[in-house]
């Protein structure tokens, strides 16, 4: 047997720079609770179950996130173990009917007692319980606040639960790769050269001529199931943004912050933010000409029915680029936010 630093250097393995777990062939684990507590603080708090004009019911916080949550990676196969109790506040406000009376508040709270790999593909269980005193006065109120917890507020819940196993999955699913990494040679190569021609051939290159780009307008006509607020954060919160572009999110949410999504295919700059009113950015694809920048004013009103109008209009979009910016709103921001919030549910 050699001695210790005697072995034969053939077969010493090294710990190389350019190693890399190809195909994610080692098992390799990650802890994903504090992941899993940041996404249900981003589906389950702030949101709006129900409103009308004597009512408005929404959750308020994500009281608790307990248990554990682990993926592990093997032979490039993604095993998810979690098992978790999720514990969610409500608030419902009963507007008074007098003008100097004051509203009327009921508290409560929802149990989604276990979420675990087992039951995936099913809808959690959910639970709900009123932790305000009943009495005389809000005694009717409480029923009420029940009723419509049970049959609007369960249902959402249970949604979003599944909509945090759907993210995990897609956050955490390792994708193959199977072209191995650059590997470095110890090799010497000699570079060959072909002896180049005597000739000296001179052409000139005529100077380009500045090109002007022509614009289009760009108008979306929006309908949130929710209040101007709602729909307002869910531009301006970089965890909102981040859960529906699926993507590395970058936004300074002040007026002259910076942002940029989907890995920097969309940047720009905040002008005016006015929370719940209006947003307006300066706003470009990477894949327009260098030096052209669209602006982008959003405006929220409520008129009528119990939902939140969103104006959008995009000047400055060069016109070759227009179908896909236009696609792009609606398919990669606009769907996918009522998909994630729920801003297609009835409010009524």
């Amino acid at each position: 047997m050699a001695k210790v630093g005697e072995g034969d250097p053939r077969w010493i393995v090294e710990n190389r720079q350019d190693g890399h777990n190809v195909n994610n062939w080692h098992w390799s684990e990650k802890d994903c609770l504090p992941w899993s507590k940041n996404s249900f603080n981003t589906l389950l708090a702030n949101h709006l179950i129900y409103q009308d004009e004597q009512c408005t019911i929404k959750t308020t916080n994500v009281a608790s996130v307990e248990g554990e949550c682990v993926v592990n990676n093997r032979k490039g196969k993604s095993i998810f173990l979690y098992e978790l109790k999720v514990k969610v506040n409500w608030e419902a406000t009963f507007t008074a009917k007098e003008e100097d009376a004051t509203s009327l508040k009921i508290a409560g709270e929802f149990l989604i007692p276990y979420i675990a790999d087992e039951n995936n593909d099913e809808a959690p269980t959910v639970k709900y319980s009123t932790s305000t005193a009943s009495n005389d006065e809000n005694k009717k109120k409480i029923e009420t606040a029940n009723s419509i917890i049970k049959t609007k507020g369960v249902p959402i819940i249970q949604k979003q639960c599944q909509l945090y196993v759907k993210n995990l999955k897609d956050e955490f699913t390792q994708k193959r790769t199977d072209t191995p990494p650059p590997t470095q040679s110890n090799a010497t190569t000699t570079a060959t050269t072909t002896p180049s021609s005597t000739t000296t051939a001179t052409t000139t290159t005529p100077t380009p001529k500045p090109k002007t780009t022509d614009t289009k307008t760009l108008n979306i006509k929006e309908e949130f199931q929710t209040s101007p607020m709602d729909a307002y954060d869910a531009f301006v919160n970089p965890n909102k943004i981040r859960a529906y572009t699926q993507s590395e999110v970058i936004f300074e949410n002040q007026e002259g912050g910076k942002f940029s999504f989907y890995g920097g295919s969309i940047t720009g700059v905040n002008k005016t933010l006015s929370p719940g009113s209006k947003i307006v950015q300066t706003w470009r694809l990477d894949t327009w000409p260098k030096g052209v920048e669209s602006t982008v004013t959003i405006n929220f009103s409520v008129e009528g029915k119990p939902c939140t109008k969103v104006d959008i209009t995009q000047t400055g979009i060069p016109i070759e680029e227009f179908e896909k910016t236009q696609e792009g709103w609606h398919r990669n921001i606009l769907e996918r936010m009522k998909q994630v919030f729920g801003f297609n549910a009835k409010l009524f």
